[in-house]
């Protein structure tokens, strides 16, 4: 009885052992002589899961509806300009980062860079390799696709738990990732060399890796593909035609058509005459009578919306690039998306490069202010000004003092000093 416990709780513990991503000790049996099973059913994030991260990077280029999203997404987004700027909010155009973001590697330029940043934040992370910690425009910088990264296993350990010292910092740093390429071979890096960004949160049971949205969007995602085969397969149908026999009512006697007609039929159906003469009355349908009434094609806008929503696209932006033309109103809700969606996002890319370079008295920013449809921003920004200087004027015709004025509409004026220019007399 013994023996067949000890069989029965290895092979429950192997089978137990095969839902985790990582491999548990084989343990000793409990005092009731049987083996702990390990299910890991944690929520987190699995490292080296590249099936996983592989079907979602395909799933993008599979799908039109998530395409279009991620799309509109990364081309919005890699039209930023980044700048760096001193403390005091001057542009550096010749400094060594700016111009490392310019030109981060031998392939890509800043547009380019700016797209793969984005593209991989809709898949849930963003892993960037910089080459060094020195700001010099020779550093390289390349975005790593997170389906060829390979996780150490020791780093699974450590993937929830809290660094309270600097040792335990370092030895996480210290640790080889590895990131294998198509053709089998691998380059070994440093995790310190990556930075490590997430669309969602780092604070998900792991904090190197994190959640995608996509994993929310699978039933959409299904439904769209499988509206689309449906299309496929009834557009494929609408040239075919059911042909049969009809019974002659007042001829009992009457037979339906036989082999030799069927074949008959069907080959002058298939042919290009436009009439054509048959021995027995016929009724003609097609195979699929009215494909709009499938309502097909209005499930894929239907999954385009939900996942433009999901990714906070506003509605109005979504439609401006479904037709191809925009509105002021749309251009407004463009303008607002990049603000509060995109803005955030390149504020933690640039400001992780920032810390990683030591830049405490420069700021790398990303803006967009040179496009056209910022200037309705640009438009509301001076039209607030000059309220804002009408009502100051007002104010100090009634000798409110100016510290007052300047609490009030959130300021900061000052009165300006300045010369009387001399009077000019004639010669």
């Amino acid at each position: 009885m013994g023996k067949l416990k000890e069989v029965i709780g290895k092979t429950l513990h192997r089978w137990g052992d095969s839902f985790t991503s990582t491999s548990q000790p084989l343990m000793e049996p409990d005092d009731s002589g049987f083996y702990p099973i390990y299910l890991d059913v944690s929520p987190s994030p699995k490292f080296n899961t590249l099936g996983d991260d592989l079907k979602k990077y395909n799933a993008v280029f599979s799908n039109p509806a998530l395409l279009k999203v991620f799309a509109l997404q990364c081309d919005l987004f890699s039209l930023g300009r980044i700048v760096v700027r001193d403390a005091a909010g001057n542009d550096l155009p010749n400094d060594p980062v700016a111009k490392l973001l310019n030109n981060p590697n031998a392939y890509q330029g800043n547009t380019q860079m700016l797209w793969d940043v984005m593209f991989n934040y809709m898949l849930g992370n963003v892993y960037a390799y910089i080459d060094s910690d020195v700001p010099t425009e020779d550093n390289i910088l390349y975005i790593l696709e997170i389906h060829k990264i390979k996780w150490p296993k020791e780093l699974n350990k450590r993937k929830d738990k809290i660094i309270l010292s600097n040792k335990s910092k370092k030895e996480i740093d210290d640790m080889i990732v590895e990131y294998t390429y198509e053709d089998g071979t691998s380059m070994k890096i440093p995790l310190k060399k990556i930075i490590r960004l997430t669309d969602l949160s780092n604070g998900q049971g792991n904090f190197f890796k994190g959640k995608s949205r996509i994993d929310s969007l699978y039933k959409v995602l299904s439904n769209a593909d499988k509206s689309l085969n449906a299309t496929n397969i009834n557009i494929e149908y609408s040239g075919k035609f059911l042909v049969s026999g009809q019974q002659d009512l007042e001829n009992v006697n009457d037979e339906l058509m036989g082999q030799d007609e069927k074949e008959d039929i069907e080959k002058k159906m298939n042919n290009k005459k436009r009439v054509h003469a048959v021995k027995s009355k016929i009724d003609i349908k097609r195979f699929v009578e009215n494909a709009k009434a499938l309502g097909l094609d209005e499930s894929y806008r239907s999954a385009y919306f939900i996942i433009g929503s999901m990714y906070n696209i506003p509605r109005d932006v979504l439609e401006a690039y479904l037709q191809g033309s925009t509105y002021e109103n749309q251009e407004k809700s463009v303008a607002r998306h990049i603000s509060y969606t995109l803005q955030p996002k390149g504020d933690d890319f640039l400001e992780a490069l920032a810390v990683r370079f030591g830049y405490t008295d420069k700021k790398i920013t990303i803006c967009w202010d040179h496009l056209p449809f910022m200037q309705i921003f640009l438009k509301d920004k001076v039209s607030t000004q000059s309220t804002q200087i009408q009502i100051l004027n007002n104010m100090l015709k009634l000798n409110i003092p100016l510290s007052e004025i300047n609490t009030f509409l959130g300021t900061n004026f000052k009165i300006a000093s300045y010369e009387k220019p001399p009077t000019q007399t004639g010669a």
